[in-house]
């Protein structure tokens, strides 16, 4: 019987960026230290499907991301902004001028 669920693999960076032959080769890595990377694992996108791919990751992250301002930091009922109601004057009775005496 084969596995047919594709494998989590955590990435942190993009360690290196190549093209040849009609294909990027994006190596995707880890950090060992502040300053060395260690690959974990090699994504090859055919070039034309590179720009189409982008565009849909940036879409979905600016998309979960609205979801995320909505709900409020992983609070799952969406809660309503706040809206500013314009400031109002009291209504006060005019003041009576004092009555002289004659």
């Amino acid at each position: 019987m084969s596995n047919n669920q594709p494998s989590d693999i955590f990435v942190e960076r993009i360690s290196n960026v190549s093209h040849a032959n009609g294909v990027f080769r994006i190596t995707l890595g880890v950090n060992d230290s502040p300053n060395d990377i260690r690959p974990v694992t090699c994504l090859m996108v055919p070039a034309n499907q590179l720009g189409p791919m982008l565009q849909g990751i940036a879409n979905a992250a600016k998309n979960i991301g609205e979801q995320i301002q909505l709900t409020g930091d992983g609070d799952p009922a969406p809660k309503q902004k706040a809206q500013a109601k314009p400031a109002t004057k009291k209504k006060t009775a005019p003041k009576k001028s004092p009555r002289t005496k004659k």
